[in-house]
């Protein structure tokens, strides 16, 4: 049987539970939120730090309870979330899911996709060396450190120098686990500078920069080392435990299978200013249109999508879109469209660059210049371009390119 309703929501992370909590608000009582796991909340579960809450309920929580907050504020409002549904399939508008009573299929109205983003995981990143279940994610040691209790080794070595790696050092530091060393292959800290600091010199945590992991030492699947090397020369570093942390990808892997205008710069769908697709009735939000944003960020999101949802559902205006091209040194942007019949929200795209770089931004139209940018750019915050007061019409081409200064 074939369930009709008016909104699915696929994930109950803060994008999912902020815009299923914006739709009731507005009126919207046909909906249904689905979500994987078996709790509400998303990835602020594992995060046991503090840091959460404080732009969205003025306190400062740490993750479990920030997601408790979220999950209590959506049962209070009596939205309904089906725990353990993981979507499977979507074809010719129905949504397929397994369930704990088997599997249930959807026909919504308007779908939100708020799937989240994940970590790139080892296999992925293509390291060589020993297999060993003392290899994870971040999301894997905040599951052990603060959802399962569990201290899965001694001595770690930490991949990546993101934001999230320094979430990585404080749950080794909450479970006991020393942390040997963090290990980043480009030549800077993908972080701000002040976390390196208090890494290197306040917690006494070596960062080697520049470097390039060769290898995992193991020994009966049991960590012993690994192997780094730079300017010819390796280096090994005795650990019992490895975690990969960052860079992060889009949860969009049922997008890619089901939808042909995939946007594969992004890993996710186009999308318009309006956080909609090319295809009727679509939405997505949250860290699914680009990898990881804060919590805060995915909250404030969700709530803009609603009111774009509400303004489809009342008005369900055809859309007029043009794509937006950019070169490869820009690691995601949003909108990856434009729909000219709605309004442009006072800039034409936000962005990141995927290396630390000073120069400019061009803006092309029909590959005439119409506006620049000077930017002094690093991977871990966005850049908004300023949208001019340009006459847009069908069929016109906009693209954007960086130039570094020499």
């Amino acid at each position: 049987m074939i369930n009709n309703i008016s909104i699915a929501i696929i994930g109950a992370g803060p994008a999912g539970l902020s815009a299923a909590l914006e739709l009731k608000k507005l009126g919207f009582d046909d909906l249904i939120v689905f979500e994987r796991e078996d709790e509400a909340g998303g990835t602020p579960r594992h995060c046991g730090h503090l840091g959460f809450g404080i732009f969205e309920f003025k306190r400062l929580l740490n993750g479990p309870d920030y997601a408790k907050k979220l999950s209590l504020l959506a049962k209070e409002k009596n939205i309904n979330i089906k725990l353990k549904s993981t979507l499977t399939k979507v074809e010719n508008d129905i949504l397929t899911f397994s369930t704990p009573e088997g599997i249930e299929q959807y026909k919504p109205t308007c779908t939100l996709f708020a799937l989240g983003a994940r970590e790139t995981p080892r296999s992925d990143l293509l390291v060589s060396g020993g297999r060993s279940p003392n290899i994870i994610t971040t999301g894997t040691l905040q599951r052990f450190a603060y959802i399962q209790k569990i201290k899965p080794f001694e001595k770690a070595v930490i991949i990546g120098s993101e934001i999230v790696s320094f979430s990585a050092l404080m749950s080794a530091k909450h479970l006991g686990i020393k942390v040997e060393a963090m290990v980043e292959e480009k030549d800077e800290i993908e972080s701000f500078c002040l976390i390196k600091y208090i890494t290197k010199f306040l917690l006494n945590i070596p960062i080697h920069t520049g470097v390039k992991l060769e290898n995992i030492n193991t020994q009966d699947k049991n960590v012993k080392s690994i192997t780094i090397s730079k300017d010819g020369k390796n280096e090994e570093i005795v650990c019992d435990g490895v975690v990969f942390s960052g860079k992060f990808t889009p949860e969009s892997s049922i997008l890619q299978k089901s939808f042909i205008d995939f946007n594969t710069q992004n890993s996710s769908l186009n999308i318009t200013q309006n956080f909609q697709s090319s295809k009727k009735g679509i939405f997505i939000a949250g860290n699914v249109t680009r990898g990881a944003l804060a919590a805060f960020r995915c909250y404030f999101e969700g709530k803009k999508v609603a009111s774009k949802i509400k303004d489809y559902l009342h008005f369900k205006s055809a859309q007029q879109i043009i794509k937006i091209e950019v070169d490869d040194s820009v690691a995601w942007y949003y909108p990856t469209m434009l729909d000219i019949k709605s309004p442009l929200d006072g800039h034409l795209t936000t962005l990141r660059l995927k290396n630390r770089a000073k120069g400019v931004i061009k803006i092309y139209l029909n590959d005439r210049l119409v506006g620049t940018k000077k930017v002094w750019a690093f991977p871990f915050i966005s850049i908004s371009i300023p949208w001019r007061d340009i006459e847009l019409k069908e069929k016109d081409n906009i693209r954007l390119e960086f130039s570094a200064d020499s």
